[in-house]
């Protein structure tokens, strides 16, 4: 379980696209759990990890002021719109096929290939604006993790009309930052005298 607390800096956006943002305060919440401690009797579980999050979107003021094309005037006009919390919230479940080889011990991770794996897995993602229906999607796909790297490939499939229509593609290149740079990143950047 984590917790965090971010700060979205306003007028991030475009005002003439029509994008000019709040400023936000985001808590999350992450939860997670992997079965790998499982006993053998349970092993083809062991695979299996569930991750969840929440978070809350507040605009930290009541309105935000854009632009507007008006075709009959043919300019542009500046237009007030109302900020309304939005509550992001999801789910994924994993498959981690390392958990079923003879390399797998409880507790203990591989010497040869600690992270080395496809990892097929589906997320589940919504967002609930006030005021409006909940949007959601549902992404298959797969995922290769190395040791300071991992690469990921998704479906993208709306659940409601209001979440669109057609399928969309979620490519993402993470790079684990402490693995590049240890020296910078590989240390905490807050240390405590407990």
């Amino acid at each position: 379980m984590a917790t965090s607390l971010t700060y979205g800096f306003a007028g991030t956006g475009s005002q003439r696209l029509g994008a000019n943002s709040p400023a936000t305060l985001t808590p999350t919440l992450d939860v997670g759990q992997g079965f790998g401690a499982l006993p053998d009797s349970l092993a083809w579980l062991r695979p299996i990890g569930v991750t969840g999050a929440v978070s809350a979107n507040v605009p930290l003021s009541s309105t935000s002021s854009n632009f507007s094309y008006d075709f009959n005037q043919a300019q542009y006009t500046r237009i007030r719109s109302r900020n309304a919390t939005t509550l992001h919230w999801g789910f994924a479940v994993e498959y981690s096929p390392l958990y079923l080889t003879d390399r797998f011990q409880p507790g203990v991770l591989p010497k040869e290939e600690p992270l080395h794996q496809f990892i097929p897995l589906v997320e589940f993602a919504f967002d609930s604006r006030r005021g409006r229906k909940t949007t959601g999607t549902a992404n298959p796909g797969i995922s290769y993790v190395k040791d300071s790297w991992q690469v990921a490939a998704e479906a993208v499939v709306p659940l409601s009309r209001e979440s669109g229509h057609g399928i969309g593609l979620n490519i993402q290149v993470l790079f684990f930052m402490d693995d590049f740079m240890p020296k910078v990143f590989g240390k905490p950047l807050l240390k405590t005298g407990l």
